[in-house]
């Protein structure tokens, strides 16, 4: 049977990862002058989150996982007698996690393994939905070849969603990495007007899908945006991956969502919550909330 390996960008509850035995590639971040591999454990992920570490008051990074630490993660299944291994990453072009993967998978493979390393081509909750379409497959017994196909064909039909509080924080994250898609203007008015951006984010890369006014208007309008397509039955696939950057029980307090949960219901869709990983939370901003879907 296909082992399934993610990194910590991958939004899925950790019962989830645990329950499937599902290992974990760690990013790295650092907090100031302290660094630690982000490996999706919840008392870390509260710790950082609950003292709101997330913030334009630190200076927290992210980095990709390594190919030592790729490999250090591959070769222990190997060893454990894993001949079949898909590796799926976050978004090549937003981070070297997925090269790494590659270089590592051609050191490794041979006659008697083979890894598949796939670029999700996407984020965050973009990532939890396609490990759940995954292990859907590996449930029906494809090989890594296989998956890797069929994976990289409905992450072309996958769109995510974010909505973010502070424009300032979006700002000063993408200025860090030479980006220059948010003004210092467009984010002084923003502020000025209470104005908050929903990004998208697909196959073909990232946009701004609406921009509304309140930050609890555009939570709203982001759960919308998934009641839409549940409604015209445009899902491929009956789950929605939830995600906040932010303490998981916070989830419940955001408008829009209590609604949303009704809707999925009616629609028969499960709903997936996690908290966002600290990569996630740390380019988005505190108390963004993103969801994915797959679409027809």
């Amino acid at each position: 049977m296909v082992q399934l390996v993610v990194d910590s960008g991958c939004d899925l509850p950790d019962e989830f990862l645990r329950k499937y035995k599902i290992p974990v590639l760690p990013h790295s971040v650092s907090v100031g002058k302290d660094q630690f591999g982000d490996q999706r454990n919840p008392a870390q992920m509260n710790h950082f989150y609950s003292l709101n570490l997330v913030g334009r008051t630190h200076q927290v990074t992210s980095g990709p996982a390594s190919e030592d630490e790729i490999s250090t993660v591959l070769s222990k299944l190997l060893r454990e007698g894993h001949k079949d291994i898909v590796v799926q990453t976050i978004n090549g072009a937003n981070s070297p996690t997925y090269a790494n993967a590659v270089n590592v998978a051609k050191r490794l493979n041979n006659d008697g393994a083979q890894i598949s390393a796939v670029d999700s081509h996407t984020l965050f909750s973009g990532q939890g939905l396609l490990a759940l379409y995954t292990l859907s497959l590996i449930q029906k017994g494809l090989s890594g070849t296989q998956i890797k196909s069929r994976t990289e064909e409905f992450g072309r039909k996958m769109v995510g969603y974010a909505s973010v509080e502070d424009v300032y924080y979006l700002r000063e994250r993408a200025r860090q990495k030479n980006e220059k898609s948010v003004s210092w203007i467009k984010a002084f008015f923003a502020r000025l007007l209470d104005l908050h951006p929903i990004i998208s984010m697909t196959y073909q890369g990232s946009a701004v899908a609406d921009t509304v006014k309140t930050y609890g208007g555009c939570t709203r309008r982001l759960f919308q945006l998934a009641e839409e397509k549940m409604a015209a039955g445009d899902l491929l696939m009956p789950a929605v991956v939830v995600s906040i950057a932010g303490p998981l029980k916070n989830l419940d307090k955001v408008p829009g969502f209590k609604e949303f949960e009704k809707v999925a219901e009616k629609h028969n869709v499960k709903i997936y919550r996690s908290v966002m990983s600290l990569s996630g939370g740390i380019n988005l901003g505190p108390n963004a909330v993103a969801l994915a879907v797959a679409t027809k």
